[in-house]
């Protein structure tokens, strides 16, 4: 199993989608957009990922920092994906010009600001404090089903003390 990709490859995944999105578009107008479909669906397309991108981190991450809207990204995510058909090209090309550049500049702070040691090693302790808060769920169920402390360790990985201690 690979490793999950971590906030920082995210941001990161984020920026790269924005600025090819701003190559893509350089020197190009609404009605280039409109006509071009090419166009329009490589720029759609890296929308998407940066709606992608954002979905996949943390729910803490997001919640430190807040001044970025990122149910709206990944709401915006879903439309392009699921409801196509309804995507006016004017609504498109206003994000472009609107939206990207201050969510570039955003998440370019977040990725310079932030310890990303510091980041992923309290995130990884979050991420093991809810596997075993879920663990000692389990056990509990088990116990109350009757199963013995060794069967219980030896599906959970709970010690002896952690099991009697329920």
């Amino acid at each position: 199993m690979r490793e999950p990709l971590k906030d920082r490859s995210r941001l990161e995944h984020i920026i790269d989608a924005i600025n090819k999105v701003f190559v893509f578009t350089e020197g190009k107008t609404c009605d280039d957009l409109r006509v071009g479909d090419m166009l329009y669906y490589a720029v759609v397309k890296n929308i998407e990922i940066v709606g992608e991108a954002a979905f996949h981190l943390t729910k803490a991450f997001c919640e430190n920092h807040p001044e970025t809207d990122w149910n709206g990204i990944m709401k915006l995510r879903h439309v392009l994906v699921h409801d196509y058909y309804q995507i006016n090209v004017q609504t498109v090309w206003d994000i472009i010009q609107q939206e990207l550049p201050p969510l570039r500049e955003q998440v370019t702070r977040y990725l310079a600001e932030t310890n990303w040691e510091e980041w992923e090693k309290n995130n990884q302790f979050v991420a093991e404090s809810a596997v075993h808060k879920n663990l000692i769920q389990t056990a509990k169920r088990m116990k109350n089903d009757g199963m013995t402390t060794q069967q219980i360790s030896r599906y959970t990985g709970l010690t002896a003390e952690e099991i009697e201690d329920i």
